[in-house]
């Protein structure tokens, strides 16, 4: 019995592992930190100094999500 290409694809897909293997809730928190960071830190700098983890994770967050939509773009 043959084998449906596609239905291979979309199987191997779902056994990927995710690429933020944090809870959701979890990423969420830290990414809206990191966006009140990048607001009170406009008033005071030294902010975007203690917030910098939060700021950090978001900027990794942001890149694989653009790397993961560029990624699917072009199959």
């Amino acid at each position: 019995m043959v084998e449906n290409p596609e239905e291979s694809d979309h199987e191997q897909d779902t056994n990927e592992r995710p690429p933020f293997p944090h809870p959701p809730w979890m990423v969420g928190v830290i990414l809206a930190l990191a966006v009140l960071v990048l607001v009170v830190g406009i008033a005071d700098p030294i902010w975007l100094l203690i917030g910098s983890p939060c700021l950090l994770a978001l900027v990794i967050y942001m890149y694989v999500k653009i790397e993961t939509w560029r990624r699917k773009q072009k199959t």
